[in-house]
């Protein structure tokens, strides 16, 4: 019995590695959020919070990739730091902030969408809503 728990750790540790990695997640055609939807708690006696938001590539990138960044949601309770980052040659991602207004934000404003649209005739758009909840 302790031969094959010790055989067996070992093995269960390399398959959940591999099951975390995030390298191979990500479709070799891919530039958009990291995630699709991420849950914000903000506090109401804050001035600014800033929300940091990742963009990620499936292959890095063999020159420079220019995105742009939008929201359909009602602006004054948010600004896009850089509404237009870029991910350098190189490299497979590009982290951009956005300051939230807590003071800012009304009552029946819960979820704010962005989406990412990297520049180029065949480039997919990608979204992200981020679910706002009062601390």
């Amino acid at each position: 019995m302790k031969t094959s728990t010790r055989l067996a750790v070992p093995f269960f540790y390399a398959l959940l590695m591999s099951a975390c990695s995030n390298n191979e997640s990500v479709p070799t055609n891919f530039v958009g959020f990291e995630r699709r939807i991420e849950k914000h708690t903000y506090d109401v006696s804050h001035q600014e919070e800033t929300i940091t938001l990742k963009i990620v590539a499936g292959t890095k990138q063999d020159k420079d990739l220019k995105l742009n960044i939008s929201s359909s949601s009602t602006p004054g309770a948010f600004k896009i730091q850089d509404a237009t980052p870029v991910i350098p040659k190189g490299k497979k991602a590009v982290k951009v902030n956005v300051l939230l207004y807590p003071k800012k934000i009304s009552n029946g404003q819960r979820v704010l969408h962005f989406t990412c649209r990297p520049e180029g005739k065949d480039a997919k758009v990608s979204e992200i809503s981020i679910h706002l909840q009062k601390k």
